[in-house]
């Protein structure tokens, strides 16, 4: 089953809790991986290849459960129901095709190690292979997003309904990489400065407003690397992202007063050539992200930049004014590192040419392309390491892979989650470097869901509106900061059956369609006709941007690259019998 992986976690509380009030895991060893259920429970993880163990705590009387759902609900769960009565412990592994009570599968998959219930909680723990083989009722686990989902019953031990005794959350089970360890370095050498836009009054007139700010770096009188960095969330449930980009050029003074609203007429120029992103953190994401033990990102020489640029997205769903104070912390060091991060963003040109039609589902084919990344890395024969991604697409993303493309073969993924949750954005590492050279390409593909919209959705800043990237964190850095490609909006006009028409300012780059556009757009008939004939575009010419790390362009305006022929992998690497 290939579905979005939920935990059904009617799950148990330690009876432990340490001094500070945090959960004490009942097992002897350290687990990698913790996050909290909500109030009343907590999970701990570890993997030992090719099994994951769990330790599931919640303060409950009655029955637990857990499992791996396609929606958070219980339809299309692969899950198991543990109750402990009069010290004997029950631990079946179940499934379910509806909301409703569970069935008894008959492929028992899931190991209870351990059982305990007193002072009004359940411990339990247990294992399972990441991929049982059993792919009619259990779901495999993998790199994927996983919404982790909780029920439990307060006080009966038999299976009957929670009640509204449960959760959700999502989580990655299988990080890409090694779980983060302590930076060790004296505490002298680990410095660190503040960014925070001041007091910035974010307005009730949009559920979705940018905002962005320049503020000087302060002076260092030699070169340094920053480490780490972490976000500083003030109004957290309302910060949706937050980007520092680096300032290459001077600024003037006056404007460090003052922030604008982002990509706005009001916006000034000088903000718009700080495209080089130094840090993202996204909602969802961790407390701090660490680079790799070789690499930090460069500051202090005069190469540098002087300043930051923070980029703030609020999600203001319930449209009420609020003052935010929201920034990002950089951790950096004198102790030099061997190689210079850098950040490149490859996926689909954030322009208006994205068009994804309504009641449907639609794929984009966002291309960075050899010639761009010749460009950009020069002499640079032996490529660039890629060590960690964030994947990016907004409310209609469904699923998000980078296609990493070598003379014709594709030879890995620089990102890929099938299971792609708007509201949980993670910057992840992998395991294992990936080398990108000057000759290959990368191909973003955003998948989207668009069945419940009735009219076009363009490519934009808002998170009604979409985007596609991959946002690649890499060594060493080069001069190059966006790769990325559109279908023109001209061809997709033709063949939807748009004329061009007189009025030429219809077909030209602006913020927001052109209304007569939009009109031509509203009447277009969506069938299945029309949407193959524009998904079939998406695999042809299109129109390259690359910039540099100041944003002025590499490749000129109108340069065009035909999307490459390859041999692509298989989306999906389960193995499953076939009945």
């Amino acid at each position: 089953m290939n579905a979005f992986i939920v935990l059904l976690v009617a799950v148990l509380v330690s009876t432990d809790r340490g001094l500070d009030g945090t959960w004490v895991p009942k097992a002897k060893w350290p687990y990698a991986f913790t996050t909290p259920l909500g109030d009343n429970a907590f999970l701990f993880w570890t993997l030992e290849p090719p099994e994951i163990t769990f330790e599931l705590h919640v303060r409950t009387r009655g029955y637990v459960g857990f499992g791996l759902s396609p929606t958070g609900a219980m339809t299309g769960a692969d899950l198991v129901v543990s109750a402990v009565r009069d010290g004997n412990h029950s631990f079946v592994d179940m499934y379910a095709v509806k909301n409703a009570r569970p069935f008894v599968d008959t492929q028992q998959d899931w190991t209870l190690l351990d059982a305990e219930k007193a002072n009004g909680c359940t411990v339990l723990h247990f294992k399972r292979l990441l991929d049982t083989g059993d792919c009619d009722h259990d779901i495999a686990i993998t790199t994927d997003s996983v919404r982790v989902i909780w029920a439990y019953s307060d006080n009966d031990d038999t299976l009957v309904y929670h009640h509204g005794l449960r959760g959700s959350r999502t989580v990655f089970l299988l990080e890409n990489g090694a779980p983060k360890k302590s930076l060790e370095l004296p505490a002298a050498d680990l410095l660190w400065m503040d960014f925070r836009v001041p007091n910035v009054t974010v307005p009730s007139t949009s559920h979705n407003w940018y905002w962005c700010q320049t503020i000087p770096i302060p002076r260092l009188t030699r070169k340094h690397h920053v480490i780490k960095f972490s976000p500083l969330l003030d109004k957290k449930h309302y910060v949706h992202h937050i980007i520092t980009y680096a300032c290459y050029h001077d600024l003037d003074p006056s404007l460090h007063h003052f922030g604008f609203e982002c990509y706005s007429a009001t916006m000034p120029d000088a903000y718009r050539h700080c495209r080089a992103a130094l840090t993202v953190s996204d909602v969802g994401g961790d407390d701090e992200f660490a680079f790799p033990a070789n690499a930090g990102v460069s500051l202090g020489t005069d190469s540098d930049p002087k300043y930051i640029m923070l980029e703030l997205h609020y999600s203001n769903v319930d449209r009420r004014e609020f003052v935010d104070s929201s920034g990002m912390r950089l951790w950096y060091t004198p102790n030099l590192r061997q190689h210079d991060v850098g950040v490149l963003f490859a996926g689909e040109t954030n322009v208006m040419d994205q068009v994804i039609p309504p009641g449907t589902t639609f794929v984009t084919h966002g291309l960075c392309s050899g010639q761009c990344l010749r460009r950009g890395m020069g002499d640079l024969t032996k490529g660039i390491h890629v060590f960690a991604y964030v994947l990016h697409a907004h409310l209609l993303g469904r699923k998000i892979q980078t296609r990493h493309v070598r003379n014709g073969v594709q030879i890995g993924w620089l990102g890929k989650d099938s299971h792609y949750d708007f509201n949980y954005q993670q910057t992840r590492s992998f395991s294992e470097e990936r080398v990108v050279l000057p000759t290959d390409d990368i191909i973003t593909e955003c998948h989207y869901d668009s069945s419940a919209r009735k009219n076009v959705t363009h490519g934009a800043l808002s998170a009604l509106d979409e985007m596609c990237f991959a946002i690649l964190f890499y060594y060493p850095r080069v001069n190059m900061s966006w790769c990325t490609s559109h279908v023109p909006l001209r061809l997709q006009a033709d063949v939807v059956g748009i004329p061009a028409g007189d009025d030429k300012s219809v077909w030209q780059y602006q913020k927001k369609p052109h209304p007569a556009l939009l009109s031509a757009l509203g009447r277009v008939t969506w069938n299945a006709t029309t949407i193959a004939s524009l998904q079939q575009l998406q695999m042809g010419r299109q129109r390259v941007s690359c910039e540099s790390a100041d944003g002025h362009r590499l490749i000129e305006a109108s340069f065009t690259a035909e999307y490459p022929v390859f041999t692509a992998l298989n989306d999906n690497d389960r193995k499953c019998p076939v009945h």
